[in-house]
């Protein structure tokens, strides 16, 4: 079991533009995204900023794509999908986390967007892995892929390319 920072940036480090949109991603032509299907399959429980909860609820063709545990990282009032297993929460990561791997049931973690709340689950050394997928597109403002400044040399598991416009790295934290 891990938990698992999965995220797409701009090559100067943003997840999101300054209005908090992840349209860019689909602006730069196909991605190659064939191994979603058997990373998912190893996920058990999702955290979530509110900002891409907002931005998934507003933009998916289907009310909600995860069919596992998500909890929302919130301090504001969001709207509910009905019959999906969505909790809102907020206050430390730590005790949330230890929520996350029960729910996790001995699959992996999944924290999803919002570099801050990343960056959270990274002060409590709780991050294993980063797969950050960096697209070839510069956004030069908006959400940064990680809010902290950190002396962690983090290390290079394996790198792949994905299409002609997307390289995918993982890197190990701990």
């Amino acid at each position: 079991m891990k938990t698992i920072y999965f995220a797409a940036s701009s090559l100067d480090g943003f997840i999101a533009d300054k209005n908090d949109s992840l349209e860019w991603l689909f602006k730069n032509g196909p991605t190659d995204l064939s191994f979603i299907e058997d990373f998912m399959a190893g996920i058990g429980a999702i955290a979530m900023g509110a900002s891409t909860y907002l931005w998934l609820l507003e933009n998916n063709k289907d009310p909600w794509p995860y069919k596992i545990p998500c909890l929302v990282f919130t301090h504001r009032k969001l709207p509910m999908v009905e019959g999906e297993d969505i909790r809102f929460v907020q206050g430390d990561v730590g005790p949330l986390h230890k929520e996350l791997v029960r729910l996790a049931a001995g699959k992996n973690v999944w924290l999803v967007g919002g570099g801050e709340l990343v960056g959270q689950f990274h002060d409590l050394g709780l991050v294993d892995e980063m797969q950050i997928q960096t697209v070839a597109v510069f956004l030069n403002e908006g959400k940064k892929l990680f809010s902290r400044r950190t002396e962690t040399a983090f290390k290079i598991k394996e790198i792949n390319q994905r299409g002609d416009t997307c390289v995918d790295v993982i890197y190990t934290v701990k």
